[in-house]
């Protein structure tokens, strides 16, 4: 699965998560989008088995159809699954 995150400051445009936005990102592989906020701005986490990241600046042109300025792109490093460790057994 390919995941990437948009951070858009506070002068960026507002993100758009319509029915064409989701069309263009499906089209695109992404199945999956999360938004996140905070007082500094606005992260948007895009995630799909099918993405592929070479493609990452039209997902940004889906998202902020308005202007893509002030929005940075975070890529994807390292995926790391996390478990449990079993628990010892007590005799």
């Amino acid at each position: 699965m390919a995941i990437a995150m948009l951070v858009a400051g506070l002068d960026a445009a507002e993100p758009t998560v319509g029915p064409e936005a989701a069309e263009r990102l499906s089209q695109l592989g992404i199945s999956r989008i999360s938004l996140l906020a905070d007082s500094s701005g606005i992260g948007v986490v895009l995630e799909g088995w099918a993405f592929d990241p070479a493609h990452i600046d039209e997902a940004v042109r889906a998202m902020f159809p308005d202007g893509s300025a002030g929005v940075r792109i975070l890529r994807e490093v390292e995926l790391v699954a996390v478990a449990a460790a079993p628990s010892e057994r007590r005799t």
